[in-house]
């Protein structure tokens, strides 16, 4: 969940779109009081669809006030206060972040190595601290991890094995905010298709730099012989269209799926932000993916400017 799961604000309401940056604010303070001061900096908009789902499961009303940021020290806007429970989002956030750094660590550029390395010294005691208090979480998206690192070194060309650890662990995020069994199987189902989107936008995301760099992508594998092919100054052209073209299928089923068990949980509390985000925020991300797919671009943009 990192940069891929955000609204559609031209779609918003203004009140709608201040509720959506409040609980964004929210849980940056929470993030802080909780864990320290440095984890704020990783907040994405991601968490905060998350933190909407959780309040909306459990039916909580927003408590939010007038407050300063670290962002906009110059003025107040709405912020969700400490009486919202966003443990479950900012430990979640907490976790997901750490691992990834791990991550990088081990298979990124040297540019994003360091980056970890300088990062990860200030998530070791707030990890600790999030997997004591959800120790159920912690283990699954280990393993979760442990299983992507497998898939990567044997440098697997099916989409779906590929998926699976990311899947895996938004399954395991989304199920420990179910307030019942029954929600929780629709709650699991929920995040595992949403770990498939992610997973499938990230990888068309990264087509240019994996490729450039020679790294492992499940979309660049599939379409060439064995990986020769992504090693060639460009990405043939034919074989790009290829790739966008069963990305669409496989985002197109994915979402689908995701929308069905969407309107089975029957939220009511902030449902239309909910909808903005599943019905045009995942899509309209996804096709600016598409969009700028294979080619040099720009990351995705500071999501603080955005605040």
């Amino acid at each position: 969940m990192f940069g891929y799961v955000r609204a559609f604000k031209p779609y918003m309401r203004v009140f709608e779109y201040d509720i959506y940056k409040a609980v964004y604010c929210g849980l940056c303070k929470d993030m802080d009081r909780r864990y320290g001061f440095f984890t704020r900096f990783t907040l994405s908009y991601d968490f905060t669809f998350l933190a909407l789902m959780d309040l909306s499961v459990h039916d909580k009303k927003l408590d939010a006030q007038m407050e300063r940021c670290i962002a906009h020290p110059h003025k107040k806007s709405m912020c969700a206060t400490c009486k919202n429970d966003m443990g479950r989002s900012s430990a979640a956030a907490v976790i997901l972040t750490y691992h990834k750094l791990k991550d990088d660590i081990a298979d990124r550029d040297i540019k994003s190595r360091l980056l970890a390395y300088s990062v990860i010294p200030f998530f070791k005691k707030p990890y600790k601290q999030a997997a004591k208090l959800y120790p159920e979480l912690a283990p699954k998206i280990e393993d979760a991890m442990a299983l992507q690192n497998k898939i990567e070194k044997e440098k697997c060309a099916g989409i779906d094995q590929a998926c699976e650890p990311t899947a895996m662990m938004m399954k395991a995020v989304f199920g420990m905010i179910a307030v019942n069994d029954e929600q929780r199987d629709l709650l699991e189902c929920f995040g595992y298709l949403l770990g498939r989107y992610i997973y499938i936008t990230d990888a068309l995301d990264d087509l240019y730099d994996d490729h450039k760099q020679g790294g492992y992508n499940p979309l660049l594998y599939k379409f060439s012989q064995n990986g020769k092919d992504c090693k060639s100054e460009n990405i043939p052209q034919n074989m790009l269209d290829d790739i966008k073209a069963f990305a669409d299928d496989s985002i197109n089923f994915t979402l689908g799926e995701l929308a069905e068990i969407y309107v089975k949980l029957d939220l009511k509390r902030y449902r239309d932000i909910l909808d903005n985000i599943i019905y045009l925020g995942l899509k309209n991300t996804y096709s600016n993916v598409k969009q700028n797919a294979g080619h040099k671009h720009k990351n995705q943009s500071d999501e603080r400017k955005h605040s």
